[in-house]
Order: structure tokens, then C-alpha cells, then sequence
């Protein structure tokens, strides 16, 4: 994808990874489960991270690269950065599931 701004990797993904750092307010295109969908930014997104794809509930799962990453600790809008402030991994964790 020449040009692209944020990646979708698998169907099932609830976040999208930046390809480069992004603007608050920039709106991106991103085909989301079959669908071309925009997505205006909440806030500065830096390369790598993820933005919300889906409204994800508080105590939801995260999905990126189709495997659950971790559980969202508030509510998380569609467009908003997931990172730690909103986001607790579940990799490596016994007592998660």
C-alpha cells in the first residue's frame, strides 16, 4: 500500500498500527472487515502505535495481528490511541485470561 498512514493486518483486528506518526485531527481511510471506513484522529499517534478501529468497552479484549493482546482499562472510541494509558497487556500473565 503506497502512501498508507496505518495498517490493518487480519479481519479480526480491533486496532490498526501508525506507519508513521500521525496529527490529531488527520482522517484516515482504512479498510476495516471487508469496508472502506474514516477515522479522524483524537490525538498524536506515534509510528507503531495503535488506533481503535471499533468502539472497544472497558474490560474488552484488544485484537492486533488477529491474536488478543490485551484488555482495555476504559472505554476506548473509535479513532482514539491504545497504548498503556488505556491498555493492559495480558501476554506473559498467569493470572489473565
Amino acid at each position: 500500500m503506497a502512501g498508507a498512514r496505518a495498517i490493518v493486518v487480519d479481519e479480526r483486528d480491533s486496532v490498526a498500527t501508525a506507519l508513521s506518526d500521525l496529527a490529531a485531527g488527520e482522517v484516515l481511510v482504512l479498510r476495516v472487515r471487508g469496508e472502506d471506513r474514516e477515522f479522524a484522529l483524537h490525538a498524536p499517534i506515534a509510528f507503531g502505535h495503535k488506533i481503535a478501529l471499533v468502539a472497544i468497552p472497558a474490560g474488552g479484549t484488544v485484537v492486533k495481528y488477529g491474536e488478543v493482546i490485551g484488555r482495555a482499562t476504559q472505554g476506548i472510541a473509535p479513532g482514539e490511541h491504545v497504548h498503556v494509558h488505556n491498555l493492559e497487556s495480558m501476554r506473559g500473565r498467569g493470572d489473565a485470561s
